[in-house]
């Protein structure tokens, strides 16, 4: 009964926000005619210069991976969320080259990685397994996994399967699955600021208009003097044309990320429950997020032997951009002073 109201509520929900976006794509439209769908050439970016650009190649699935650090070292495995690329992690690349030979992928569908055509090709089995089929490819057993958003769902459900092959994991500004399915369908509070989970599971128009005005949505997600980057230096202009060009360049477009979203709920459902994690766990959180309610993350923390929370006040949801600074001290303690996760067969 309780999955059935969730897809009522998912279908009345979601039609809902089409027929209001439709109305403002008639009006968009009308008012700038084809220069409202239109996007620019642009040329590649400088910031996006210099970087030791790699592909893996997996079972069914090439992916690009920025490296830092030399290849003798541990294994750092960077994940990246939605509207991300591997580029939303370059202060951590830096920081901890040093240290690690840290990778940070493109997910499938995002950037130089591959894009299967079909829907079905996001699910979460095959999310989980790329992270899996990249540890294995580099030539390790086990990583230090660090995640954001969408990577860190990847990233909590892949220490839920492949307990042995997390070293330690970070999640900044994620809930775990069963947290976030408790929250979207338990309180209004994040029901109501997860309007465009439900609105993305349209076809086609979340496509249109999030490419819409020469992609304007990046402007909003990470200059929005509300929900984006605080630190407004940390996210230059180039830096937002590194986002415009990645996602216009080489065949990329909104269209795979979004199937992310599209298979969500067969993830994070009414009766998703998260399973207790024995690895060193940090959950890293910038409390501004306009996305997720910060109870979320309270409640990640309840299934979690050795698991330890540091907010950032004020900081927003992509808080390792925001105050990388502070993000990379507490990961670099986390790491210093939490013994390694044994796993024991």
């Amino acid at each position: 009964m309780r999955r059935l109201i969730a897809f009522i509520v998912t279908q009345v929900v979601k039609n809902y926000y089409y027929l209001k976006f439709s109305a403002l794509f008639l009006l968009g439209r009308a008012l700038k005619g084809k220069k409202f769908l239109a996007i620019k050439e642009r040329s590649k970016p400088k910031c996006l210069e210099g970087w030791d650009s790699r592909y893996v190649q997996l079972q069914n699935v090439r992916l690009h991976y920025v490296q830092t650090g030399s290849d003798d070292k541990p294994l750092m495995l960077f994940i990246h969320g939605y509207p991300e690329f591997w580029y939303a992690w370059r202060f951590q690349l830096n920081e901890f080259k040093d240290r690690y030979r840290c990778v940070a992928i493109d997910q499938r569908g995002f950037n130089l990685s591959d894009k299967p055509e079909e829907t079905k090709s996001y699910t979460m089995d095959e999310l989980v397994g790329d992270v899996r089929g990249v540890i294995t490819e580099l030539g390790y057993e086990k990583a230090i996994v660090v995640a954001h958003d969408w990577g860190g769902l990847v990233a909590w459900e892949f220490a839920e399967r492949y307990p042995e092959m997390v070293e330690k994991l970070i999640c900044c500004n994620i809930p775990r699955p069963g947290a976030f399915a408790k929250s979207i369908w338990g309180s209004w509070s994040q029901f109501r600021k997860s309007w465009y989970i439900f609105f993305y599971q349209n076809q086609t128009l979340p496509e249109i208009l999030t490419a819409a005005g020469d992609m304007m949505i990046f402007s909003r997600f990470f200059r929005d003097k509300t929900g984006g980057i605080q630190n407004r230096g940390n996210f230059t202009d180039e830096d937002l044309e590194a986002w415009k060009y990645s996602y216009s360049y080489n065949g990329a477009s909104f269209k795979y990320p979004l199937n992310y979203y599209r298979n969500i709920f067969s993830h994070v459902h009414v009766y998703r429950k998260d399973l207790i994690l024995d690895m060193p766990v940090l959950i890293i959180w910038g409390t501004a997020d306009a996305a997720l309610d910060y109870a979320t993350a309270e409640d990640s923390l309840k299934n979690l032997r050795n698991g330890i929370m540091k907010p950032i006040p004020g900081a927003s949801h992509f808080v390792q951009q925001d105050e990388p600074e502070l993000v990379n001290q507490y990961i670099s303690e986390f790491l210093t002073n939490t013994p390694a996760f044994n796993f024991k067969l």
